[in-house]
């Protein structure tokens, strides 16, 4: 039994049989100023497709119909820390655009137009596998909009680097 517990694990990184797939459901994000977030997210969302699906003093919620956004006014007392992507927790969100034409016309038409600086390069980068522009909200959130028609074959990148890491090796 233990033999068939370790090689399901290592096939699919879990032992449980409850789920063969998942989606994510949401993601909430803590913002400092919850209408100047508001207002940019409106401006970044509403091109790809989204909706915002609720607005109180409490919180702002966007739904593409299958995951959704959570803007959460971040208590006055945790404000001064900020936020850091290289700190623990989230790094980044990554928003699905359905070619590398739409990628270039949200950088032209919502990024340029709206002096929003794209993150690492001038311009939406890559190749037919993984095309995307990243850029920071106004709390410094890391946001992508990437096509990446292959992101879950196994032969293309990032799927295909080698592992070298196993956490249930002693010392880790």
């Amino acid at each position: 039994m233990k033999k068939l517990v370790e090689e399901d694990r290592q096939l699919t990184g879990s032992s449980n049989k409850m789920n063969t797939s998942t989606r994510l459901s949401h993601v909430e994000i803590n913002v400092s100023q919850h209408a100047k977030s508001i207002k940019f997210y409106d401006l970044i969302l509403f091109p790809l497709g989204w909706k915002r699906f609720l607005c109180t003093t409490d919180c702002t919620v966007y739904c593409d119909g299958f995951l959704k956004i959570i803007l959460s006014p971040a208590a006055d007392k945790y404000k001064n820390a900020g936020f850091h992507r290289k700190r623990i927790g989230l790094n980044h969100i990554a928003l699905y655009a359905n070619s590398k034409k739409e990628v270039d016309i949200f950088y032209d038409e919502i990024l340029k137009k709206n002096s929003i600086a794209s993150l690492y390069q001038d311009s939406p980068d890559g190749n037919e596998n993984y095309y995307s522009v990243l850029f920071e909200d106004p709390d410094r959130m890391k946001i992508e909009v990437v096509f990446a028609p292959k992101y879950f074959d196994k032969e293309c990148w990032p799927n295909n680097l080698v592992n070298n890491f196993d956490p249930y090796k002693a010392g880790h």
